[in-house]
């Protein structure tokens, strides 16, 4: 069997067995909102009525702050690539992260090629899109330990929870850690292209893009030794659109007329995220974000019902900004 026919096979099983958890995942989503009762679920987003408007407007400055994060990464900058356009890039991307089963990855080659297409070298791109991925682990990371500092105050009866939680936490920061530092030492692709050559894994196209991986690890190593401060300040902007999902909790809850406080909203949004980080190759994380905000829900006593209807307002601001994210694709193809 040729390497080319053995690695689309392989890629074939991958997104079969992410389609079947899908699958899965929906069918579970399905029967607890059959076990709550849809009527219970109606009164609460019948609560929210026409303000549910309002719940869009975070995720709105969320990927606001995450484009000019990016356009802090982009050294050269083209004169044509307007930070307008680089939210409505980060916007088709991330639509295509979520929504094919490609690890929530699916949407960086995109990314990079638009900017490609815009007079960005290919080189320097797909470095920024590699550096602000390994950005959006570690400020996640940060996010998810500052609600497991704050979760005590609201689940103190929860520790032994809280340890398995920071063990998930633990590992999401060691992978982010390895990816970011590879990255700087300027040897990241090479060393995988020499893995994958060993191991009869490399098929031959990438072998023959060896000076363009060459160029992208310099591109990577020099970001971070003569950028420093930008890479800090890309971080802190990312960050800080980590804590905006915090407001959009506290807004959900509120609008469903059951009130919570900041840090409870940060703590359930945080923990939540880590969650949906562990569900990172199934499409969207179906099922594992549902199942991770109930469990939170009833952590935290805010019950089933309340978690369920959290769990379907937010996907239905995900669905909203998903298909104008699935325009923008469009359009740009």
């Amino acid at each position: 069997m040729s390497v080319c026919k053995k690695h689309y096979l392989e890629g074939n099983f991958l997104r079969r067995v992410n389609l079947i958890l899908l699958a899965i995942a929906v069918v579970f989503f399905v029967w607890i909102l059959n076990e709550v009762g849809w009527d219970k679920l109606g009164q609460h987003l019948r609560q929210v009525g026409w303000y549910w408007p309002v719940l869009l407007l975070p995720y709105g400055l969320v990927t606001l702050l995450e484009a000019v994060s990016w356009k802090y990464i982009i050294i050269n900058l083209p004169p044509q690539t307007s930070l307008f356009r680089l939210f409505w890039l980060r916007l088709g991307g991330e639509a295509l992260n979520q929504l094919t089963p490609t690890a929530s990855l699916g949407g960086e080659p995109f990314k990079a090629a638009r900017l490609q297409a815009d007079g960005l070298s290919l080189d320097q791109a797909t470095a920024s899109v590699v550096i602000h991925k390994g950005i959006l682990v570690l400020s996640l990371v940060l996010y998810i330990i500052l609600g497991l500092a704050l979760a005590p105050l609201y689940l103190p009866a929860a520790r032994a929870y809280l340890a398995a939680l920071s063990l998930g936490a633990l590992g999401l920061a060691v992978a982010g850690g390895i990816f970011v530092l590879v990255q700087r030492q300027g040897s990241f692709c090479s060393n995988a292209l020499r893995f994958l050559d060993r191991r009869g894994w490399c098929p031959r196209f990438l072998k023959d893009k060896e000076g363009f991986f060459a160029d992208l690890d310099d591109s990577l190593s020099s970001f971070y030794r003569e950028y420093p401060g930008r890479a800090a300040l890309s971080f802190s902007l990312f960050f800080l659109s980590w804590l905006l999902h915090a407001v959009e909790v506290y807004l959900m809850f509120w609008l469903m007329g059951h009130p919570i406080s900041w840090g409870l909203a940060l703590c359930l949004d945080s923990l939540a995220m880590l969650f949906t980080a562990m569900g990172f190759f199934i499409p969207a994380a179906a099922g594992v974000q549902e199942g991770g905000n109930l469990l939170l829900s009833l952590g935290f006593n805010l019950g089933l019902t309340l978690g369920a209807t959290f769990s379907i307002l937010r996907r239905l601001r995900e669905a909203f900004w998903l298909s104008l994210g699935l325009l923008v694709v469009w359009r740009e193809k």
